[in-house]
């Protein structure tokens, strides 16, 4: 199912969207089992599992219900651009507030709708594997920020109790759900108030014919993924014009030809 009429409607408007639930149970468990044993005792995993998105969380890649959203709201034509995952102790912040303004006309960052169609650069996907109550601490977002012709109001860029933009929200949902937000869109990870850990995991997707992030997949994760999932991480290019016809750098050409190697050059 593509996204709703009122889905389009909230992530223009405010930046952000909740897709609630979409994974099951017991693929939320598998992933924090996953996580937690990452930090305790990667040993107990094999190596193709000891980072995301290799293991259960590969689920996450390629998601129906992430897909479709990501299908609308950048192209066909998808990457996953950076990948990691959260476990947040009481007390502990991600970020201060950042982004949003006139950098919206970034061909990376930015964010535009023409003829109808959403356009934005690169887009963040949260899975949160936690309950999320608004008191939480989970990801706080300016709606509409990722639009604005002006820089961000100093005002309105504090995390503060007693200096809070009143403009400054989040959101709620149960564990397994999906939170989508352009990048562009000004937001922070303020600091974790639950007693329990929150536990989740960050997806950057960007157009194939953009590149950010330099890929960090260590190898022996990359290898243990299906090909239909390595294709996520293919070179950022669209066509190859020196063959006749072009060569178009879609995923079936990717899955149908296992000789296409992809890029895993981790250096800085």
């Amino acid at each position: 199912m593509p996204m709703t009429d009122e889905e389009r409607f909230r992530f223009d408007l405010t930046g952000f969207l909740v897709r609630p639930s979409i994974l099951t149970p017991d693929e939320t468990a598998a992933i924090v089992d996953q996580i937690d044993r990452m930090r305790r005792d990667p040993e107990s995993l094999l190596p193709e599992h000891r980072a995301v998105p290799g293991g259960p969380a590969s689920v996450l890649i390629d998601h129906p219900k992430v897909v479709e959203v990501l299908h609308e709201v950048i192209g066909p034509d998808v990457r996953l651009e950076s990948f990691f995952h959260v476990w947040r102790q009481q007390g502990q912040r991600h970020g201060d507030l950042h982004g949003g303004g006139p950098q919206q006309a970034d061909p990376i960052f930015g964010y535009r709708v023409n003829n109808g169609r959403i356009h934005a650069g690169m887009v963040r996907v949260v899975f949160e594997l936690t309950d999320i109550a608004r008191g939480d601490g989970a990801t706080h977002f300016i709606p509409g920020s990722h639009k604005a012709n002006f820089p961000m109001h100093p005002d309105h860029m504090s995390l503060e109790d007693d200096k809070r933009s009143e403009f400054l929200t989040t959101y709620e949902c149960p564990a397994g759900s999906a939170i989508f937000f352009t990048e562009n869109l000004c937001h922070a990870g303020p600091i974790w108030r639950r007693d329990t850990p929150r536990i989740g995991v960050l997806h950057a997707y960007a157009h194939l014919a953009t590149h950010w992030h330099r890929l960090t997949i260590p190898p022996a994760v990359l290898a243990g993924l299906p090909r239909e999932k390595q294709a996520y991480f293919r070179e950022p290019w669209v066509a190859d014009f020196r063959t006749q016809p072009a060569t178009i750098n879609n995923i079936e050409r990717f899955v149908g030809n296992e000789e296409t190697p992809v890029n895993t050059d981790r250096q800085p």
